[in-house]
């Protein structure tokens, strides 16, 4: 999906980023353009799926998620249907924030989150370590987020 980037999308994609509930106004204004011509393009970025959607940054303790870990999941050899099905399942618990499928010693990796330590050994002995075709499961907690999840680079 490379497209082309003018430097007034860059420039929309940097300030969006950062400020992604700014205006048209005040985002035609930090780009340098009209707001018309602006509002097109980000229309462009989004119709071309550049910018894949919007959405609030919430702090999950402010929701009662103490425990924050990544899971890495080997799975053994089975048919690539099933392998579909496993992260379907996976998909579909709350706990899961993001799940991302490797290569290297592991098969997948699962952002996890979980009201309190008791919550989330529920959800490992009896949700992950219960899926068929899971080998082996692995947990590492977060201590502290150093750098959370920020913006993709936008190359000039």
């Amino acid at each position: 999906m490379s497209r082309h980037l003018s430097p007034s999308d860059r420039r929309i994609l940097r300030v969006l980023q950062s400020e992604g509930r700014i205006t048209n106004a005040a985002l035609a204004e930090k780009v340098g353009l009209a707001a018309s011509p602006c509002l097109r393009r980000l229309k462009a970025l989004e119709d071309d799926g550049v910018i894949e959607g919007y959405r609030a940054m919430v702090n999950r303790k402010a929701l009662g998620f103490e425990v924050e870990a990544f899971v890495f999941i080997k799975l053994e050899q089975s048919e690539p249907g099933w392998r579909t099905r496993l992260v379907e399942r996976l998909k579909g618990y709350e706990e899961v924030i993001a799940c991302h499928a490797l290569a290297g010693e592991v098969d997948l990796i699962v952002h996890a989150v979980a009201r309190d330590i008791e919550s989330f050994g529920e959800f490992t002995m009896n949700r992950l370590l219960t899926l068929p075709g899971v080998a082996d499961v692995r947990s590492s907690f977060v201590l502290s987020s150093i750098k959370p999840l920020g913006p993709i680079p936008v190359p000039d």
